[in-house]
């Protein structure tokens, strides 16, 4: 009877210890979004308090209202900045799993000579920094005319999405016994319609998550698109909303608001998107 009541004490104990520390690490996670939220509240002259204030004495939405101004202000147009940032995302996102899909299966199903030299070779182009290919990509996008064009950020943004996207979905592919191809093929479907109309279904939670990461990257980009875009309305919402940092003056709240606004869709994204990407992420990258 104190054996059994001794090991409920202890399994109360573990338990109570696990949901605490699944909670810090929540709080820890969702600390820099609550904070983030805080500044974009405060007034001003609350921002740069000492010692600082926890909650804002009044909400100040001067930020937001600011942010949404719809154009009316030639210097702060969130929402083309927003539109811009939408079209390079969904851009790169299907030029991305277009080809990486194409890459992937092909990795998986074709045996041929250096096929895995060529897939390591894609994956080493993920360990070299932006800042080292920003002269070479500037110097390209110069010569083919893009600079200061949306579709230079998207060929960019692209070549860096393909190579994680590509080994990504083999994992994927690898998965799916390749006898359901035979089976398809014995029905007497090509190699293409096995492909459409076989594989790429069972294949979902994969796209998902490829796409995910493709949209983003492009989304939060802020290096290459500051580097290939010189007017504001060509902006996207990373390069737009660091205009506010000036030299002397930092708009903290427009800043936040700003940043607020542009998390949003992402939230938005992972959270109608839970299912496929947790089965994914399992399902592809683990195996």
């Amino acid at each position: 009877m104190e054996q059994s009541a001794r090991n409920k004490r202890s399994g109360i104990f573990k338990k109570t210890a696990i949901y605490v520390l699944v909670g810090l690490i929540c709080l820890f996670a969702v600390f820099p979004f609550l904070w983030m939220i805080d500044i974009s509240l405060k007034p001003q002259s609350e921002i740069y308090q000492n010692p600082p204030t926890l909650w804002p004495s009044e909400l100040n939405w001067n930020g937001y209202k600011q942010m949404l101004n719809f154009g009316a202000d030639d210097n702060l147009n969130f929402i083309k900045w927003f539109l811009n940032s939408t079209l390079v995302s969904v851009m790169t996102t299907l030029f991305a799993i277009i080809i990486s899909t194409l890459g992937g299966y092909a990795m998986s199903r074709f045996k041929f000579r250096g096929r895995m030299g060529i897939g390591y070779i894609i994956l080493i182009t993920q360990m070299l920094p932006g800042s080292l290919l920003m002269i070479p990509m500037y110097i390209i996008m110069r010569d083919l005319n893009l600079l200061n064009t949306h579709m230079a950020l998207v060929l960019a943004y692209t070549t860096f999405a393909v190579p994680f996207c590509t080994w990504m979905l083999k994992g994927y592919f690898d998965t799916i016994s390749p006898t359901i191809d035979e089976a398809a093929m014995v029905d007497g479907a090509n190699r293409f319609t096995t492909f459409w109309r076989i594989i790429l279904p069972l294949t979902l939670p994969g796209l998902v998550v490829t796409a995910i990461f493709s949209f983003i990257t492009s989304w939060n980009e802020f290096l290459f698109a500051f580097t290939l875009l010189n007017g504001a309305d060509m902006w996207t919402l990373s390069v737009g909303i660091a205009s506010f940092q000036g030299q002397y003056i930092v708009n903290w709240d427009y800043i936040m608001a700003g940043s607020a606004l542009t998390t949003l869709p992402i939230v938005l994204i992972f959270w109608s998107m839970e299912k496929y990407l947790v089965r994914g992420m399992t399902a592809g990258a683990v195996k």
